[in-house]
């Protein structure tokens, strides 16, 4: 199993040294919104959205939802234990990888707009769970159980949607080795 985690955070690594920089990328989606209010703890902007997503990630007691803007969760935390950043190749700006005990969490910027936004969290081991107790080694059963039957299912993977946000499980052997908080794409 740990090699297989392994192997995904290098596809990730590689798709995103992989993306080109040049300026005939396209954006395939389009540039967050931002609303007419700063967010007065930072200063900076957040998305605008009509709701938040009732999929999202909580750690050391902070709250983790998919396209807000990512400052303010890095300040409260550690230092990551490792970070990397590249070329975005969903958006004309910079992927950044901030990894955490348990976890990475990936940032992007859009344009000329330096301000990051939550893009997706992957679980990288049995450290951290969701808030409803799933995590890498958890039985299908026990992913129904809190979820429902409501899901997509595509091979292995059991994909939940709200919002702006699909949160993800992939099987083997009917149990977990992938979990994934994700930003939807228009």
């Amino acid at each position: 199993m740990k090699i297989k985690i392994f192997v995904l955070i290098m596809v990730v690594m590689i798709l995103f040294a992989g993306c080109g920089s040049g300026s005939e990328n396209v954006n395939p989606s389009p540039s967050p919104t931002t609303s007419a209010a700063a967010n007065p703890d930072n200063n900076e902007t957040k998305p605008a959205t009509e709701e938040k997503s009732k999929y999202y990630f909580e750690y050391n007691g902070t709250a983790i939802y998919m396209n807000d803007v990512a400052k303010p969760v890095l300040d409260v935390w550690e230092e990551p234990m490792h970070y990397f950043e590249s070329p975005s190749c969903a958006f004309q700006g910079i992927d950044r990888v901030y990894t955490y005990n348990g976890f990475e969490l990936y940032t992007y910027t859009d344009g000329d707009d330096e301000t990051e936004y939550i893009f997706s969290v992957v679980f990288m081991n049995d450290s951290v769970e969701t808030n409803e107790g799933i995590t890498i080694g958890s039985k299908l059963e026990d992913v129904i159980s809190k979820y429902g039957d409501d899901f997509t299912q595509e091979g292995k993977k059991y994909t939940y949607t709200d919002s702006n946000t699909t949160l993800s499980f992939v099987l083997e052997n009917d149990e977990v080795v992938e979990v994934s908080y994700n930003l939807i794409l228009n």
